[in-house]
């Protein structure tokens, strides 16, 4: 049976969802973050080890808690590696930052880097004791190289993802028992996230419905394979910015 913990936000669909069924037929540990539950999931994850935690990840006061909390039913004598994977991502307000509301705006920044880093602070903190490999994989976006009109937070927020993967990258090389840290980039898969940008009234918004029509979009399914693949690796190292297209 398989020893090893994965950490997931963003679990209810695309890249996450894809990712928490693969990784339970694998027999994994899985404890998975967002608003809602997926109903699949929850009838696929019948005996196995699988936990959901209801949570807005757009509240951030909430996030070290539920850390704490998990990581409180897990014994590491009897694991061999536990990983975190910051997926949750959200691409609205899409328009000019002159017309986004100060709700808007702390709502992105606090669910694409603020909870991101907070975990990764309470996770590396609250396992720093822990003698098995650590992980935290980070799903960045080829928006966070490339500006884009009306989509200045989450351009934004994921080149800042990517700075902070590798700054903590670097305190990490060296050292004993260090976690390992890197992001990936997916490319563009066939999610809400996807449909969002086609569908809103934007300069891109036709880039992005071309991409669909054309058929250039991958299937989270095939992408979330990769991924695991990748994650059980040791192809890597800290600060990695890996690109899986």
């Amino acid at each position: 049976m398989s020893n090893h913990v994965y950490i997931i936000t963003g679990a209810s669909s695309g890249l996450g969802a894809e990712l928490t069924r693969q990784l339970l037929l694998e027999q994994n540990t899985v404890f998975c973050l967002s608003r809602t539950e997926n109903d699949d999931i929850k009838r696929q994850a019948v005996g196995y080890r699988y936990k959901f935690y209801s949570i807005d990840l757009s509240y951030a006061e909430r996030v070290a808690l539920i850390m704490q909390d998990i990581l409180a039913t897990i014994d590491p004598i009897n694991i061999n590696s536990i990983t975190l994977i910051n997926n949750a991502a959200s691409v609205s307000p899409i328009k000019d930052i002159q017309y986004c509301t100060q709700e808007e705006i702390i709502s992105n920044v606090q669910l694409n880097l603020t909870t991101p880093i907070i975990l990764t602070s309470n996770f590396m903190r609250l396992t720093s004791e822990w003698k098995i490999n650590r992980r935290i994989v980070n799903i960045s976006s080829a928006s966070a190289q490339y500006p884009a009109q009306s989509m200045s937070l989450y351009c934004s927020t994921k080149s800042a993802l990517n700075m902070f993967s590798k700054c903590i990258g670097l305190e990490q090389d060296g050292k004993p028992n260090s976690v390992q840290i890197f992001t990936v980039d997916p490319g563009m898969m066939d999610t809400n996230l996807q449909h969002i940008a086609r569908t809103s009234d934007f300069e891109l918004s036709d880039l992005f419905s071309k991409h669909k029509s054309e058929g250039h979009l991958s299937e989270p399914a095939d992408v979330a394979l990769n991924l695991i693949s990748l994650i059980e690796s040791s192809v890597k190292k800290n600060s990695d910015i890996i690109r899986l297209y």
